[in-house]
């Protein structure tokens, strides 16, 4: 279950929160796709580390604008007007005000799915993506791909993949890649 509706907000969070909105609205307002993506990312990764309502809405929220805004563009028609909505929210949040700030960022879903269709898929593209995220990072405190998936209720290749991008040649990796080397040393099997 994720927390944090009707609890008091961590300060770490809030923190995270306000810096992320304020760099929205700077990529909304220089209609700077790469980074408004690049925040998504964020958001989706703040959304699996903390497990709380505020940043898994924020996440969705930034996600699906940046969505929503590209197909804009693609189809040169208006983008919905959501900086006024964002500018209240982080002051909201600079006041410490978490229930207005919560009002306007439910809000915000409910009018960016007035305006797109597939939020709800926005929605559950995030979900999953966090997920996967907190899979990466299971998996690297030793629970096995399969396991992981069992656990967080995700796909063993969705979860391997991202593993396998994010991860790279780890010294795990390297380590198996030696006892390969080594393994096919000793029966005389080439490269």
């Amino acid at each position: 279950k994720i927390r944090g509706t009707g609890r008091h907000m961590r300060p770490i969070i809030r923190d995270d929160l306000m810096l992320v909105l304020r760099k929205v609205l700077v990529a909304i307002e220089r209609n700077d796709l790469i980074e408004l993506a690049q925040l998504s990312n964020h958001t989706i990764h703040d959304a699996s580390i903390f497990q709380e309502d505020d940043p898994l809405t924020l996440a969705i929220i930034v996600y699906a604008l940046s969505k929503v805004i590209e197909r804009c563009k693609e189809k040169a028609r208006s983008c919905p007007a959501v900086v006024p909505q964002l500018k209240i929210a982080l002051q909201a949040l600079e006041r410490d005000d978490e229930n207005a700030y919560r009002s306007v960022m439910k809000q915000l879903v409910v009018e960016i799915g007035a305006y797109d269709q597939k939020v709800k898929m926005y929605i559950q593209e995030v979900i999953e993506k966090a997920k996967i995220k907190k899979g990466s990072k299971v998996h690297e405190h030793g629970i096995s791909i399969a396991r992981t998936a069992e656990l967080l209720g995700i796909g063993q290749w969705e979860l391997q993949n991202y593993v396998g991008k994010a991860s790279g040649d780890t010294p795990a990796t390297l380590q198996v890649a030696e006892r390969l080397r080594k393994t096919r040393l000793l029966f005389g099997v080439p490269k």
